[in-house]
């Protein structure tokens, strides 16, 4: 097949996933893959494949234009590459712009491609469901020729807010590459000082509530001082706010702001606990990465958070906003190393086979083939 993938192609969760999906068609499958975007994902900068290739969407500047128009831009050309290489099929992550680009591309090309929609998250409960945008998000996913959702969470969300058919969405999960998370990566990190290192990684919006994971911590460092450091990876808006709270918590020197890394594996393989209290999360990618790196869990009750973590056997939820039941549950998983062991244990076999990549490729490559 010759399929071509759209995606934003950053460092989140999204354009990670869109990238190893269509790097496991290339080099596993076989089939030819075309990127397509303002800039090659970033694990492609580092790799070459023949079977892969990356096309610039070029953006016109004009004077009546008060921004480019990317949609339109990638529509016009995605038509042409469609007819160039013989596109077979479009896989497009989020509804909007790409779902939307994907199918004014098929109707000016004229040719036959099949369009595939996969849904993040942040499409449906942002953007999708605000009121100027749900009639062209509802008709970009009734449109595709088939469609996925990272969760059935994310799948049931997409059905009632937008009024969605049941059975036009497909969930199939997100997955982890363990070539970049795995626990070998550990390193000595962080350890000269003797200490548990607690972690957090986001963008630090008001939707993972970073906010509490300071509270957390601070929780569990009145418990057992001393014994712990946090360290925050991201850069977000609120990072400030969080600063701020280290210092009328008197906690600044136990909190360490890392900023944005790209190669994260090492980083969350040599932490001790990974914290996550998000408000939403349609899947967290995150908390899949730390299990796979041989790290626990402790993560919110919302969202698909669920369907990747066994609670109390490959990881820990607890209520949203509940910073008492969290720090409690942090707290019994680093006194006890025997159940420590056995939640690692847990969550290694969740992510190495549940989601394992080669199975959730292997879900696509159906999809891509009975559409």
């Amino acid at each position: 097949m010759n399929i071509a993938i759209l995606s934003y192609h950053r460092i989140g969760g999204s354009g990670i996933v869109a990238y190893e999906i269509g790097r496991a068609m290339a080099e596993e499958r076989g089939h030819n893959v075309h990127f397509i975007g303002l800039e090659p994902p970033f694990r492609l900068k580092d790799s070459y494949n023949e079977k892969i290739q990356f096309h610039k969407v070029w953006l016109k500047e004009y004077p009546v234009f008060d921004f480019q128009p990317y949609a339109l831009a990638l529509a016009s050309q995605l038509a042409d590459i469609i007819e160039r290489f013989e596109i077979d099929v479009i896989h497009s992550h989020y509804a909007l712009p790409h779902a939307v680009s994907a199918l004014l591309a098929k109707d000016i090309s004229g040719k036959d491609v099949k369009c595939v929609t996969t849904l993040h998250g942040t499409d449906i409960t942002v953007v999708g469901a605000h009121p100027t945008m749900m009639n062209i998000t509802k008709f970009a996913i009734n449109r595709s020729d088939a469609v996925t959702a990272v969760s059935e969470s994310l799948v049931q969300d997409s059905e009632n807010k937008l009024g969605i058919e049941k059975g036009k969405i497909k969930c199939i999960h997100n997955f982890i590459n363990t070539e970049f998370f795995n626990p070998g990566l550990k390193t000595n990190i962080g350890k000269e000082m003797n200490k548990k290192i607690i972690m957090h990684v986001s963008n630090l919006r008001p939707v993972k509530s970073p906010g509490d994971v300071i509270r957390i911590f601070h929780k569990m460092e009145q418990e057992m001082p001393d014994q712990f450091e946090l360290w925050i990876v991201g850069e977000g808006p609120l990072q400030h706010e969080m600063i701020s709270l280290t210092e009328d918590l008197n906690i600044r020197d136990k909190v360490r702001f890392i900023g944005i890394c790209s190669s994260l594996g090492g980083l969350i393989a040599s932490s001790d606990l990974m914290v996550l209290p998000s408000r939403e999360e349609s899947f967290g990618l995150v908390a899949l990465e730390a299990m796979a790196c041989g790290v626990p869990v402790l993560a919110s009750r919302v969202g698909g958070l669920p369907e990747v973590i066994e609670d109390g056997v490959s990881g820990f939820l607890f209520e949203h906003g509940n910073v008492k039941e969290a720090s409690t549950k942090g707290l019994r998983i680093l006194k006890d190393k025997k159940y420590y062991d056995e939640v690692v244990k847990e969550g290694l076999k969740t992510a190495n086979e549940k989601f394992s990549i080669k199975k959730i490729v292997a879900e696509y490559e159906e999809l891509y083939l009975s559409c």
